[in-house]
């Protein structure tokens, strides 16, 4: 056995029981769920062959159509909102001043504190009797207080509020991370060549930041209609389904109501939704990076 057969065999042999594993694990299940979401099953009974009923009812399934749009708002909120909040953020934590790096951690410490501790913070500051109606009877204004996450009419806006929250200082630091990258040789050039702070911006800035752009939008897609743990902790999808989200729905049908083959329909759906806007997604902001 010659010295190129001898590593190829070496190579087959290690990559041999992480291919196993992840067949058993990743492949072999993901077969599996397609299979289920053409049945009926309650994970007890056996599974009973119904072709594309659990798909159709995906279409006529209120709580499903309302989880959604939900859904959807919240990802073009995190789009048009907290994405160029955060590069905002970062143009400005990118400048030299006294107390930069305390700013810098106070804006990401809300993405190292677990979610479930987050909402559950939140939760008890929103709630009727709790600080921020406290406050607001403080000042003057306890006619604006009320039940934040129990009305129907203010729930989902403070979900918002609070995704946009938790997700501004990570997009931060990766936009500042883009910022840094960029040499000073590129501005000092532009400014001899007499670019104002706007020009240079658009110019020099913004295409060299593409990179990071595409990292931050595709996280926030994904994030966006992947959100579960902030609704689920603080409302439960309530009142009514007025905060649901598409995973929380998706779990509700499986946990709560047993209808496992439907949820896993939904998955799926929900699956090549995110496969096919991310692909587009990369595909748009790709084009336009630059290389240094």
């Amino acid at each position: 056995m010659n010295n190129r057969t001898r590593e190829w065999w070496t190579g087959f042999f290690f990559i041999v029981p992480a291919t196993i594993l992840f067949i058993a694990f990743v492949y072999y299940p993901f077969i599996q769920s397609i299979f289920y979401s053409f049945t009926e099953w309650d994970s007890i009974r056996p599974a009973k062959y119904i072709g594309l009923d659990n798909y159709t009812f995906l279409l006529e399934d209120s709580k499903m159509i309302n989880a959604a749009k939900n859904t959807l708002l919240i990802t073009i909120f995190g789009l048009a909102i907290q994405n160029p909040l955060s590069l905002l953020l970062a143009v400005l934590l990118n400048r030299s001043f006294r107390t930069r790096a305390f700013l810098r951690t106070a804006f990401y410490l809300p993405v190292v504190v677990s979610l479930v501790v987050t909402s559950i913070v939140w939760g008890s500051i929103l709630q009727y009797d709790g600080l921020l109606n406290g406050l607001l009877d403080k000042i003057g204004l306890a006619e604006w207080g009320r039940d934040w996450l129990g009305n129907s009419h203010t729930v989902f806006p403070t979900i918002i509020a609070l995704t946009q929250w938790q997700g501004l200082g990570y997009s931060a630091v990766i936009y500042l991370a883009g910022l840094q990258s960029i040499p000073q040789e590129l501005y000092e050039a532009a400014k001899i060549d007499g670019a104002s702070a706007r020009r240079r911006f658009f110019h020099v800035t913004l295409p060299l930041l593409m990179p990071a752009i595409t990292i931050v939008v595709f996280l926030t897609i994904v994030g966006g209609l992947k959100l579960f743990d902030i609704p689920y902790v603080m409302t439960g999808g309530g009142p009514g389904s007025s905060s649901y989200t598409l995973t929380l729905a998706i779990y509700n049908a499986a946990f709560r109501e047993n209808t496992y083959g439907y949820a896993i329909a939904a998955g799926i759906v929900l699956m090549i939704f995110i496969m096919i806007v991310t692909l587009i997604q990369l595909r748009i902001t790709r084009r336009r990076e630059v290389e240094i």
